[in-house]
């Protein structure tokens, strides 16, 4: 088909896609190509735009933060650390920020110092935290942050707790004092420190006999010291073993070791004193040894309790007797101490005074009945009395025919009560007993008499009357002329006197007289029969006085020795004549020297001396065997010279 306009080109058919064919026209093939020109060209330009623009976009994202982001957040800890040394701290955040970190520090430590941050990782740094020196800090703080590309984070605090070791004590394993006398001293050094850790606060305890000079407390920091002067001072001779203890280390001690060689010794090494029955006094007799090989005078000072000689002299290795007394009128007991001092040393005895324990007394100190009449019922009364600093109980009792209707009583300190004593007159005769008291260890006697003579009336004989003894101490026989039926309205008569020189009827039990030769003899007598230590021996003298009558008086001889065995006194008696009778009266001395009433009356004979024939008249055993051997001795040399000459 032909077309419209002017010049045209030829061009194949196209082919639409439904199957149509339609033909180009030369304007139409222009425009495509210069489509197919333009388009590729125009989209390389767009690429490189683009590439361009998303350059831009990222250098500018890392330069300039996000607007919304927010940095890190750090780690807020809470630490223990040692105060010895420096300790490194690690700084972190939560979670990962794939960047590197920048760690601030906001606020510094309290008392401690901690160093700049040092970065360690990316997202790591480390700080050096130097605890204070003061022990009495523990706790310590401080602040950080962290810095990141979307800016620093809010400061969070490292909370810090300081420990200290436990103090280590440096002490000595023992120490040896050597040897010195007993009474003296010596001393050593001792040094304990602390090796470090926390201040070691205690005391230094050490018991006798070694003591510290001065104060024994310690206060040590670490790595100072303390020196303690330790002073030896032992009382007594000996081998000692003790030990330092440590209040603030009582696992650990030191071992102190000594040794004593005594000078003066005591015997026992503590006195005790003992109460004197039925007495306040409270005394003892104990002994000083002298150990050394010269004469020593040694000084005694006694607490002011006590009473004690002011020195004694004790000769090489002698001793000597130290009679020690309470002073102090005090009822309790009490502990003191005597000090015996000399030049070179000084020691301690301990003396213990027990309480005072009850002491009786019992009034008056003799009871007479005077002489009475058969079928009476007589009564007289005694008091008791406990004078002493505690509560005891005493008894009592009396051969008949006296009776008391009580035996016994306890009373209190300073207590006192009255009791009868009775007396039965049934059968006639003179009497002369004793009350014996009985409490603990003390004991005493009251004397009694009485006279019963064979009268009726029932009430007291005069003296001198009908019906009184011929012979002093004898039973007085029944008076057949005395009336039944007295005069009652006769005074009373005074009771008989009873002399002074008349010897015992029945003397007490244990008294007796033994070992009679010509020439001397022993009078035995028990302990308990009085509480006195001290006696006075007396014997009766009978004299023609200047009236031609005959005068009775007693003396004191001297030179007696009285001493005790067991719980027996002995009085020795010598120089006595032969063949004569003797009366002999021990009385009691008491302790302000003043003589009390007589024990016992005693009377007894020396036998005479015999001469050659009455000596043969009255043959020993000894003798007998004598001249029984003799004869055997006799006769066998007969048979002999018999033999010889057969």
């Amino acid at each position: 088909m032909p077309s419209r306009g002017g010049n045209h080109i030829n061009h194949p058919p196209l082919r639409h896609l439904d199957g149509k064919f339609w033909t180009r026209t030369p304007v139409h093939s222009n425009v495509v190509a210069l489509v197919r020109l333009i388009i590729p060209r125009l989209f390389l330009f767009l690429c490189v735009l683009c590439l361009g623009m998303t350059g831009t976009s990222l250098a500018e994202r890392k330069s300039a933060p996000v607007i919304g982001a927010a940095p890190p957040q750090p780690v807020e800890m809470n630490l223990k650390i040692r105060r010895e040394g420096k300790t490194e701290i690690p700084l972190r955040i939560y979670g990962k920020a794939n960047e590197p970190l920048k760690y601030l520090i906001r606020v510094g430590p309290v008392n401690g110092k901690v160093s700049e941050p040092q970065a360690k990782e990316r997202e790591i740094s480390t700080v050096i935290y130097e605890p204070p020196a003061d022990l009495s800090i523990t706790t310590d703080k401080f602040a950080y942050a962290v810095q990141s590309g979307a800016g620093v984070s809010a400061a969070v605090e490292v909370q810090i707790t300081i420990l200290d070791r436990p103090p280590q004590l440096g002490i000595q394993d023992r120490i040896d004092f050597g040897t010195i006398r007993a009474g003296a001293t010596n001393y050593r050094m001792m040094e304990i420190s602390n090796k470090g850790g926390l201040i070691a606060t205690g005391e230094v305890i050490v018991d006798a006999p070694w003591k510290i000079e001065g104060k024994t407390a310690y206060r040590l920091r670490a790595d100072e010291i303390a020196v303690f002067k330790v002073i030896f001072a032992p009382d007594a001779g000996g081998k000692s073993e003790g030990v330092a203890r440590y209040t603030s280390d009582p696992q650990h001690s030191t071992t102190l070791m000594g040794v004593a060689e005594a000078a003066i010794a005591a015997n026992p090494p503590q006195w005790a004193l003992q109460q004197t029955p039925g007495e306040a006094t409270r005394s003892g007799t104990f002994e000083l040894l002298n150990q050394l090989d010269e004469p020593r005078t040694i000084q005694l000072k006694a607490d002011p309790r006590l009473k004690a000689p002011a020195q004694v002299t004790l000769a090489a290795h002698g001793g000597a007797n130290v009679t020690v007394e309470a002073a102090s009128p005090d009822a309790d007991g009490f502990d003191a101490a005597i000090q015996l001092v000399a030049p070179d040393f000084s020691i301690a005895i301990p003396v213990h005074v027990p309480a005072l324990g009850a002491i009786m007394r019992a009034t008056p100190q003799s009871m007479t009945f005077g002489r009475l009449a058969t079928g009476t019922q007589p009564s007289e009364r005694f008091t008791v009395e406990n004078i002493g600093g505690a509560s005891g109980r005493v008894a009592w009792e009396i051969s008949p025919p006296f009776r008391t209707p009580e035996t016994s009583v306890t009373l209190q300190a300073g207590e006192k009560k009255e009791f009868a004593l009775e007396l039965e007159t049934k059968l006639p005769g003179r009497y002369r007993t004793w009350l014996k008291f009985r409490s603990g260890a003390q004991s005493f006697d009251l004397p009694v008499e009485a006279e019963i003579a064979a009268t009726g009336g029932g009430r007291r004989i005069a003296a001198g009357s009908p019906g009184s003894p011929s012979i002093p101490g004898g039973v007085a026989p029944a008076d057949p002329g005395a009336s039944p039926e007295a005069d009652e309205s006769a005074p009373a008569p005074a009771p008989i006197p009873v002399p002074g020189w008349v010897t015992d009827s029945q003397l007490p039990r244990g008294v007796r007289v033994s070992k009679i030769t010509a020439t001397s003899a022993v009078i035995e007598w028990p302990a308990s029969i009085s509480p006195a230590t001290r006696f006075r021996v007396d014997m009766r003298q009978l004299k023609i006085g200047a009236d031609h009558r005959i005068e009775i008086s007693w003396v004191q001889p001297t030179g007696i020795p009285i001493e005790r065995k067991g719980d027996t006194y002995n009085a020795v008696l010598t120089d006595m004549s032969p063949g004569q009778p003797w009366t002999v009266r021990i009385l009691p001395l008491q302790a302000n020297g003043e003589v009390g009433a007589p024990l016992f009356t005693v009377e007894f004979f020396t036998p005479g001396k015999l001469s050659i024939g009455r000596r043969l008249a009255h043959p020993s055993l000894l003798q007998l065997l004598v001249i029984g051997l003799t004869l055997l001795i006799g006769w066998q040399a007969w048979q002999r010279w018999g033999r010889r000459h057969a």
